[in-house]
């Protein structure tokens, strides 16, 4: 088999694809230990061993070196046999967040010079074949005073990064061949996914050229999710069977079956969340919800009444913080922390779910007024007074008739539309019938299809057309601060190379090395 390095190599999205197209990886490199723990799981899965079939480095690409490279690869079963210009083929996709498209940046930054480490090594290992993806946009990303590995020199001034490959290419003798884009919906994946691929050969090896594209036969996002439901949502097809079946081969040569399904877990959203996913049909994002609602218009209070009061209660924000901050400031209760906006928001909501509550006589009631007790700092009694002193002075900027009524016409202001569907834009219900749109990493981005939920990231894995038996492990997902250090199983997922598209790259470098 030919041989191959897996750099930036994520959860394994491109090595699933190497593998897939007959490579045995001897080195595969990343710098995030949750992507390590998926990586090298689905490496144990497969039954290629570390340190025996395969060796996997925890490592900025900054800290690698070739000699590192292969004192690792030369330890492996196969002996001491790799020296510079013996391996077949390097893979791998420098993170495009250092590339500028807003004007100069420093050359030094740390994750420009991702870029200038992979052909570092490249130039270091002298492979047979080189296969460089990434976002379409660094075709017109710059880079400011960037220096060549070739020697000494700097690109002066700004430099297109596809100008600098080519040049660099060149130097390291090898030919470059001209960019394409390659949608992965051309290559049997379920979903619109554009990748900017190089590929470069030696000057002394057979030429590599690009795959074929496929402009018939998609895969839909119904085919995509076959095989994972029970009951009357159960059905199956030739994809998600492929998907159950699997398709990437472990050490013996067989392709290794799902035993079971993981990555399953389903969100949990609440009455106002589940009502919000209800209004969207299925290929709709908030702007053609809202244009259609506009023609159509909507009995929201009936049809969805935990998002109608909802929404009337966040319509009326700034009246209601009135109303709130004068009975306290009555009944002397006043304190600094309740003249903030959030606490004020939070409350207001809080009054949304009682008033929802005691019409629908949900004992949900009770639980509120506890809540709202510990953060008035006032007791049940005092809380439920509070309750009944201001609930018939709530929502005088806009009333609930007047709501409803505007809402069944189709009177939909941007204000109303803001507060039913949230200011989130880009989130679209998937449609069954097509491809999906790109998979990117927060999951609260898609509507399911067919249930008023997010994904799961099974069903986003199935949608990047990993096999089922790939198990992603860490945490389903994080927020915040951790969202630039954490890289858990969703960002796994929508991060990654489509194994499918990968294995159709991988396949024509595998061609020409087997001539």
């Amino acid at each position: 088999m030919p041989y191959a390095i897996d750099l930036f190599c994520g959860a394994g999205g491109f090595s699933e694809g190497i593998l897939q197209a007959g490579f045995d990886i001897l080195f595969s490199s990343d710098k995030s230990p949750m992507v390590e723990e998926t990586y090298t799981n689905r490496h144990k899965q497969l039954g290629i061993l570390e340190g025996i079939d395969t060796h996997f480095e925890l490592a900025d690409i900054k800290e690698l070196t070739a000699d590192k490279i292969f004192i690792e690869i030369n330890s492996l079963k196969y002996g001491e046999i790799f020296k510079a210009g013996d391996v077949d083929a390097i893979f791998g996709g420098p993170p495009c967040q250092g590339f500028s498209r807003l004007g100069k940046r420093d050359a030094s930054d740390p994750r420009n010079m991702l870029f200038h480490e992979y052909l570092r090594i490249i130039r270091d290992i002298k492979p047979k074949y080189v296969v460089m993806e990434n976002v379409t946009g660094i075709l017109d990303m710059l880079m400011l005073d960037f220096p060549s590995v070739l020697d000494i020199r700097i690109y002066e001034g700004q430099n297109l990064v596809k100008d600098i490959l080519k040049k660099e290419f060149i130097g390291l003798g090898y030919t470059l061949l001209d960019v394409q884009v390659l949608n992965a919906a051309n290559f049997g994946v379920p979903q619109q996914r554009n990748r900017v691929v190089f590929l470069a050969y030696r000057n002394d090896v057979e030429a590599v050229k690009y795959p074929e594209i496929q402009t018939s036969n998609y895969t839909t996002v119904y085919d995509a999710l076959g095989d994972m439901y029970d009951g009357d949502n159960a059905y199956s097809t030739d994809f998600s069977q492929q998907s159950k079946q699997g398709r990437t081969p472990d050490i013996s040569g067989k392709v290794l079956m799902r035993n079971g399904i993981s990555n399953m877990e389903v969100s949990r959203h609440d009455d106002i969340v589940t009502e919000r996913f209800s209004i969207y049909k299925q290929g709709e994002n908030r702007s053609k919800a809202v244009s259609r609602l506009r023609i159509e218009g909507i009995d929201l209070r009936k049809k969805f009444p935990h998002l109608f009061y909802d929404s009337l209660f966040q319509i009326n924000t700034k009246s209601n913080h009135k109303i709130i901050q004068k009975y306290l400031l009555d009944k002397g209760l006043m304190r600094e922390e309740f003249a903030t906006d959030k606490w004020l928001q939070f409350t207001n909501r809080q009054l949304s779910l009682l008033f929802q509550y005691s019409i629908m006589d949900d004992k949900g009631f009770h639980k509120v007024i506890k809540s709202l007790s510990l953060r008035m700092k006032i007791d049940s009694e005092q809380t439920l007074d509070f309750w009944r002193s201001v609930s018939s002075e709530l929502n005088k900027d806009l009333s609930e008739d007047e709501y409803s009524n505007k809402l069944i016409k189709g009177k939909i202001t941007d204000e109303m539309a803001e507060a039913i569907f949230t200011k989130k834009s880009i989130r679209v219900r998937l449609n069954g019938e097509t491809v999906s749109p790109t998979m990117v990493t927060l999951p609260d981005d898609f509507i399911h299809p067919y249930f008023n939920r997010i994904l799961t990231v099974r069903e986003m894995a199935r949608l990047q057309s990993f096999d089922d038996s790939f198990e992603f492990l860490g945490k389903r997902t994080t927020g915040g601060s951790k969202r630039a250090k954490e890289t858990p199983q969703f960002t796994q997922v929508g991060n990654a190379v489509p194994p499918l598209l990968a294995r159709a790259i991988a396949t024509e470098v595998y061609r020409v090395l087997d001539k």
